[in-house]
């Protein structure tokens, strides 16, 4: 710091001398300095060691927006990360957000640093020059608004940033302020917003959902003016262009009178389509589009009126200019305003959003004259009484014909006290009472002004207990009247209850006249739920009414009775239901007696408002008295359900039957069902008709579940309806309940001796719960399916009656037939040289009408000699010929549950009908005998049959005796018989040799005479 001022002196005093030379020039003369100083002049002139002109720099950010979606917000995770560079080594404070920033993370060089507070500023601070990567998290909340969404995002000011804007979904209108080459793609499964951001401290993130139409018709104003028969009228529409493809804008329906149109101040071309008339636009931004057009004036039904076809506009705006003072109204409703200019009327006013106006107007009243109101009342009163009050309900329908007015006002007895003021239309604001001799005017208040029909209630109350004596029986009450207040005409109905203890009773009728109920409106007969005892009517101001209490009269309603009765006749039950429908035609019922003969036990009593039911025995007979909760009107039903026990022994009984007490009308209908093998006649049937079946009630009929044997109607009379029958009780027969329409079995045996059937029923059944299945001895059962369901059966031996072999399998009740596979193996004799294959079917304990057998055996041996009580239907063909073994068909035991059993091998097939029918179970026995026993068989028939003819011709020659040749002949025989009935040898062979021995022997006795005669 000294060098730097000794240097400036310096050179301060060079540019003294330096003036003054210029002045007065110096020939000659020196400067000396000392060394030290002028060393460092040297040096500081070298390296002058000026400031840095910034203490930081903050180079290119990227920047990394992630927008996810919350259920209550959308939240914006912002990443920032940038390069730092401090020029000096002395503290330096870097200012990055704002205060208020939510950051999570700050990292220098991958370091979590601390940030201070400087002014509104969070900084990062260093007193050390040199190079830093900065990195920066932290989270913004946006805000939403009916346009979209904005997210404001304070950045470090950093030289420019590389904006990526990532969110998952659908694309959307996104902008980016400041931002420069935005451009929009896909990364993976987000959409990205990628952008370049210059130098600045905020940004600001704004999207919304893509528009689904091009244009946008923001604002619409017309102009209009009344001219003879019509309106015309200049619409200016102000339309925002959100793409820059060319449209077709539709402005007016078509039915309009379509005078101009011009965009953006040039004539423009119109379309008839779509029965509007459209333009053509092109071109992003705002245009605009006037269109003059004259709408007719509706004239002749009531006042002047007209249509206004328009487009759907948030903001719509009318000016009519109409001649003279009019009063002008829109609809849809909204409020007008006018002003008079001359002799013109201007009225204005907005529309919400709708495609038609309708604009009407009438001649206004001077103001002299509007200032006031007039209106119309019907008052309606409603009056009950307890013990020591008098409770009124009124009804002050308005009819404001003039005006409007937000204060109305009615009179009351003074001693009558206001409970409740209420009404639908406005609120009540408050109100007041004023007393004034015997009136009391209460003043209503309204939260704003009314017209046209209003309406209000009130409820109010009065002592009755006073000193002159009202409210005791026989005094005479002044009923308390409203009366309207500033009304032009106003007329009243008066309607007085029956309380739950007291009624009343008029005793004195001034100005009023009796009326039926049905004079008082519904909105007020809805509300009063006690029975209406008088009404009155009355057309004067306030007439005199007064009534007395007293005790209402209980009186019993008049009613009819419909009693429906279905009896089922069990072996020692008779079962009753009966559906008593009661029609009171007037007053109402509280209880009701119900009478059945002594001995029927009474099951159930169900219906609508019962308290309760009690049973009360007199005489022969047993009275149900029902009490109800409430006083019942109308039309509702009872049910009742009851029982009598029958004996063993007992052929005759009386049907009981429910009789109702008290009805004037009592109908009634009988049906008799029987649950059992019950004969039933009737013996006796006093005052009853017979019904046909299909005259009983839909209601009745349902509740049977057997057909309906017979049936009786009948009306009350003097003497009671009597019903006898007589039952006969006959053995039940057991019938099938289940049976097996075709039953399909194939079996496979192996060479080893196992017999795999796959036995597949098509069962229907009714009501049986198993399938008793008894299999050959020593089965065992593979797999079983019951319409297609894997099913375990249970052994029937191990509990009651069957043998160990015998199989339950349980079933379904489907009568239309469902399908049972059974699968099962049954070990037999293996195969030898020769023998007899033995097999039979299973027997079900349904019967099967139609059976079908398909025996599939070993390829190799010959089979022969078959034995069966089923009749042959194929045999010896051969099927897929391989040889089958044991071991190949246990393996498939192990197999999923569905076993599929091959069909290959010689095939013999087999039917029968009703084959589980006969005494024997069906069977088949089939012989065989291998190929070694069959080439052995054929060859001993030869040598058998060459035995014999040896010993014929050594007999015919005589050489040898009988002795020797009978033991030749019978082995000779013996062996023939034995190869072709016991060995399967073809007798092919043996036929012939037998022949060429016949031929020889023939010769051999001819063959002599013909010598003798040659």
């Amino acid at each position: 710091m000294k060098n730097l001022t000794f240097l400036l002196f310096t050179i301060l005093m060079w540019s003294c001398l330096t003036a003054t030379a210029d002045d007065q020039p110096i020939e000659s003369g020196d400067v000396r300095v000392n060394l030290q100083h002028y060393i460092q002049l040297i040096e500081a002139a070298r390296d002058p060691q000026l400031p840095a002109p910034v203490a930081y720099a903050i180079g290119q950010a990227d920047l990394e927006v992630q927008l996810t979606e919350q259920p209550d917000r959308t939240n914006a995770r912002i990443k920032l990360q940038t390069t730092l560079e401090v020029f000096a080594d002395e503290w330096t404070v870097v200012p990055l957000l704002p205060v208020g920033t939510a950051i999570s993370l700050v990292a220098i060089d991958g370091r979590p640093v601390q940030l201070t507070q400087r002014a509104e500023w969070l900084s990062w601070s260093t007193r050390q020059s040199g190079t830093y990567t900065l990195l920066l998290e932290y989270a913004i909340d946006a805000v939403r608004s009916q346009q979209g969404y904005v997210l404001p995002v304070p950045v470090p000011r950093s030289s420019s940033a590389a904006l990526r804007l990532n969110y998952t979904g659908d694309p959307l209108d996104v902008a980016v302020i400041p931002a420069t080459a935005v451009q929009s793609g896909q990364a993976g499964e987000q959409q990205q917003i990628t952008a370049r951001i210059p130098s600045t401290t905020a940004l600001l993130l704004t999207w919304r959902v893509p528009e689904q139409s091009g244009y946008v018709i923001s604002r619409a104003n017309y102009a209009g003016e009344w001219h003879d028969d019509a309106l015309t009228l200049v619409a200016d529409y102000q339309v925002d262009v959100l793409s820059g493809e060319q449209m077709q804008l539709p402005v007016l329906a078509n039915t309009v009178v379509l005078h101009d149109v011009h965009i953006d101040g040039q004539p423009a071309t119109v379309l008839n389509k779509d029965d509007h008339f459209q333009v053509m636009l092109q071109g992003r931004g705002m245009h605009q589009i006037q269109v003059t057009f004259q709408v007719p004036v509706e004239q002749h039904s009531g006042p002047p009126k007209v249509v206004i076809p328009t487009p759907e506009v948030a903001i719509s705006a009318f000016s009519l200019q109409l001649p003279g003072r009019k009063e002008v109204s829109f609809f849809p409703a909204t409020q007008v305003t006018s002003e008079q200019q001359d002799e013109h009327t201007i009225a204005r006013g907005f529309v919400p959003l709708t495609n038609e106006v309708e604009i009407s107007w009438i001649d206004a009243v001077p103001n002299d004259m509007a200032t006031g109101w007039r209106a119309n009342a019907n008052i309606y009163h409603a009056f009950s009484a307890e013990e020591g009050v008098l409770y009124g309900r009124g009804l002050l329908d308005y009819e404001i014909t003039q005006g409007e007015t937000s204060v109305l006002s009615f009179t009351v007895p003074a001693d009558s006290q206001i409970n409740r003021l209420s009404s639908q239309t406005a609120a009540v604001s408050d109100w007041q009472e004023s007393v004034d001799g015997e009136l009391k005017t209460i003043t209503v208040y309204l939260d704003r002004k009314v017209n046209g029909a209003f309406q209000l209630q009130l409820a109010y109350e009065q002592l009755l207990a006073t000193s002159g004596g009202e409210g005791q029986p026989g005094v005479a009450i002044k009923v308390p009247l409203i009366k309207a207040l500033e009304m032009h005409r106003q007329r009243g109905i008066v309607a007085l209850l029956v309380g739950q203890e007291l009624t009343l009773k008029p005793v004195n009728e001034q100005g009023v006249t009796r009326v039926g109920e049905n004079q008082i409106p519904a909105i007020f007969r809805d509300q009063i739920a006690q029975t209406i005892a008088h009404t009155f009517k009355y057309a004067i101001e306030l007439p005199q009414l007064s009534v007395i209490t007293m005790a209402p009269e209980r009186q019993q309603g008049k009613y009819d009775a419909q009693v429906d009765t279905l009896i089922s006749l069990g072996e020692v039950t008779l079962r009753g239901s009966a559906g008593i429908r009661l029609d009171v035609k007037s007053g109402s019922l509280v209880a009701v007696s119900l009478s059945l003969p002594e001995g029927v036990n009474v099951l159930n009593v169900s219906g609508p408002s019962i308290r309760q039911h009690r049973i009360v025995d007199q005489q022969d007979q047993q009275h149900i008295e029902v009490e109800f909760t409430q006083e019942m009107k109308g039309q509702f039903q009872l049910e009742v359900n009851y029982e009598h026990i029958l004996s063993d022994q007992q052929s005759a009984v009386a049907v009981p039957t429910i009789t109702v007490g008290g009805a004037e009308v009592q109908h009634g209908r009988i049906a008799v069902e029987a649950l059992t093998a019950v004969e039933i006649q009737a013996t006796k049937t006093k005052h009853l008709s017979t019904l046909a079946i299909n005259e009983l009630p839909q209601q009745l009929v349902l509740k049977t579940t057997n057909p309906i044997l017979l049936s009786y109607k009948y009306v009350n009379a003097d003497q009671p309806h009597q019903l006898s029958l007589s039952m006969t009780r006959h053995e039940e027969l057991a019938v099938q309940v289940a049976a097996i329409e075709t039953a399909r079995y194939q079996t496979l045996i192996t060479s080893d001796g196992l017999a795999v059937t796959t036995a597949r029923f098509q069962v229907r059944n009714s009501r049986q719960q198993f399938l008793r299945l008894s299999l050959p001895a020593g089965s065992d059962v593979w797999s079983v399916f019951v319409d297609g369901q894997a099913e375990k059966p249970a052994r029937a031996g191990a509990h009651g009656a069957g043998t160990d072999h015998d199989i339950l399998i349980k079933m379904l009740n489907a009568t239309t037939g469902f399908p049972v596979e059974v699968i099962y193996a049954t070990p037999l004799d293996s195969l030898g040289l020769m023998g007899q294959i033995q097999a039979r079917l299973p027997q079900p304990d349904m019967v099967v009408t139609q059976s079908e057998w398909d025996v599939f055996l070993p390829q190799g041996p010959d089979y022969y000699g078959i034995d069966s009580n089923l009749q042959v239907r194929l045999q010896n063909r051969q099927v897929n010929p391989r040889a089958l073994t044991a071991e190949s068909m246990a393996d498939r035991r192990h197999q999923p549950l569905r076993l599929q059993v091959p069909q290959q091998g010689v095939q013999f097939s087999f039917e029968k009908l009703y084959a589980n029918q006969s005494s024997d179970a069906a069977y088949v026995h089939i012989r065989y005998a291998a190929a070694e026993a069959s080439r052995g068989g054929q060859v001993i028939s030869v040598l058998s049959v060459l035995l014999i003819w040896l010993a014929i011709f050594a007999m015919h020659s005589g050489r040898f005796g009988w002795p020797v040749l009978a033991p030749v002949l019978l082995a000779g025989s013996m062996g023939l018989i034995g190869s072709l009935g016991f060995l399967p040898a073809s007798p092919v062979v043996p036929l012939v040799l037998i022949l060429i021995g016949g031929v020889m022997f023939v010769i051999h006795l001819v063959w002599p005479r013909l010598r003798r005669r040659a």
